[in-house]
């Protein structure tokens, strides 16, 4: 029927699949639930670690306030990006499951060489298509979802499922950087180093300096932040300096 039941990819061959993300419900889910961003390069480096993407989609009305600036972020990795606001005027989140839906049931019928199919959402409305992308078109689905935003119904329908855990840092990594970068607004003569910052951080956000120095720590590590010496006469500083770029594209900075 349909053609649907076409030859798979070679075992020395990474299975060739269709990707569909719910921006919305990543973005809004994440931010409601944690105060945290999504992560776009740890889950594209994992996806393209197991699949050779044969499409890479993302689908939101970037028209709504919180959304506006995450286009930007998303052309790093793909231009696909399917606009969803509603002629109506007004926000309305089952428009865009609506149009998700339909490019699924399109590249379903039309590319019959894809093997599997990842959908990123955690809304109960897609439960049908991955029953019928698994049992009917006899295709692998993997469905991404949020933690605490990502229906049980629609996780035992998939072949896998992925749950997506927050980084319970985020929210103080962002305000390290959101600290760093008032300060260089304020002066140009700013000179952050590692104790002032966690110091300040600490007395704002009303946390104890220990889970701070975790966070910087972190931002260490994944060369958001790094450190260097400059000479204030016969003393030297080790100071930071952020890469805003990078920080950006981990959702530590806006």
């Amino acid at each position: 029927i349909f053609g649907f039941f076409k030859k798979k990819a070679k075992a020395n061959e990474q299975p060739r699949a269709a990707v569909f993300v719910d921006y919305e419900h990543w973005y809004i889910s994440l931010d409601r639930n944690y105060h945290a961003r999504p992560d776009l390069v740890s889950f594209t480096e994992e996806i393209k670690k197991q699949y050779h993407l044969m499409s890479f989609t993302f689908f939101g009305d970037f028209s709504n306030p919180s959304l506006q600036n995450e286009m930007h972020k998303i052309r790093a990795y793909t231009n696909d990006i399917v606009e969803t606001k509603n002629g109506g005027g007004y926000f309305k989140k089952d428009f865009t499951d609506f149009i998700m839906l339909d490019k699924i049931y399109q590249t379903a019928y039309s590319a019959r060489d894809i093997d599997t199919y990842i959908i990123f959402t955690g809304d109960s409305h897609f439960t049908s298509v991955v029953l019928f992308l698994k049992n009917v078109c006899r295709k692998n689905v993997v469905v991404y979802g949020v933690k605490n935003a990502f229906s049980g119904q629609l996780m035992t329908a998939a072949s896998k499922s992925r749950v997506i855990e927050p980084d319970e840092l985020a929210p103080l990594c962002r305000a390290i950087v959101e600290n760093i970068r008032a300060l260089e607004e304020t002066s140009k003569n700013a000179h952050p180093t590692f104790m002032k910052t966690v110091d300040a951080v600490a007395g704002k956000c009303g946390v104890d300096k220990a889970e701070v120095k975790r966070a910087m720590e972190q931002l260490l590590e994944k060369q958001c932040i790094s450190q260097y010496v400059k000479k204030f006469g016969d003393k030297e500083a080790r100071l930071l300096k952020v890469d805003y770029g990078k920080c950006e594209k981990l959702g530590y900075f806006n």
